[in-house]
Parts: C-alpha cells; structure tokens; sequence
C-alpha cells in the first residue's frame, strides 16, 4: 500500500503516523521468514494475526555515510524474521494484519510492503544426534574382461 504522511505543521514530539491494512490469508501455514520493504522515516512494520498476536516486527536500518548502499538518512535495509520452526502458524482463512509506522511529517510515496515465507507443513524428520539421516546403498560390480 502507497500513502502519503500528512505535514505535522511544525509541533514537535507529534506521534507516528500509522497505517494499517487487513489482508485475508486465503492458505496459511508455518511462518518460516519475514521481512519489509519500506522508505525513508519508517520507524518499523508489524505483521499481527487475527488474534492480535505480534508474528514479527521489521526494522530499519539508516545509512550514516556517502557510499552507494549507505547512504545517510536512507533506509538500506530492513530485518528479517526467522522464528523457530513451528513456533508460529497463521490458519487458512485468518486475517492478518500489516501496520506501518512512520515518523510524522509530511512525505509522500511512502509504504508499507511486507513479505513472508510459508511452509504449508513442518518436516517430518528433524535432526537428532546419533541418528542417521539419510541411508547410503552400495552395489559392487565387478567386470572381468
């Protein structure tokens, strides 16, 4: 979703300007990653799910020099999310919702883009200690000329 921060006509301390969206997920599953995509004056993204519960928050990283990639004052990058395996499930049908803070002030093209990784089902098997995972079958051929 794009939007525009409205100007906060100079007050100081103003608070954050907050957008929010309800997204229907059609197919849910094991949240697995998640991460952000937004611009300048972000202060973070949250993905909450239907039931109010916090699934992840993103956050920005700012530039503090002149190099490509690090740029003062500009978001370069946004973190991601990786919870433990299984610890999170969002159900077929739940709603989720996506909130986007900014700092108040006036900008324009700002937004809140959020992506996430689903596993539709956790693995069977899981790494144990003196366990093998996996068989190795050897066949021996001899050739005689």
């Amino acid at each position: 979703a794009e939007f525009t921060v409205p100007p906060n006509n100079g007050r100081m301390n103003s608070p954050p300007h907050i957008e929010k969206a309800n997204i229907p997920m059609e197919r849910g599953g094991y949240l697995i990653y998640g991460t952000a995509h937004m611009h300048t004056g972000v202060i973070n993204a949250t993905l909450y799910g239907q039931d109010g519960r916090t699934l992840y928050t993103s956050k920005p990283t700012y530039g503090k020099g002149k190099e490509p990639g690090n740029e003062k004052g500009y978001v370069v990058g946004m973190s991601g999310s990786y919870p433990k395996l299984g610890s999170i499930k969002i159900k077929d049908g739940e709603i989720v919702t996506v909130e986007a803070r900014y700092k108040s002030g006036f900008r324009t093209g700002t937004m809140g883009h959020m992506y996430i990784y689903l596993a539709d089902r956790l693995p069977e098997n899981t790494y144990k200690p003196n366990h093998m995972d996996y068989s190795l079958e050897l066949t021996w051929f001899d050739h005689k000329s």
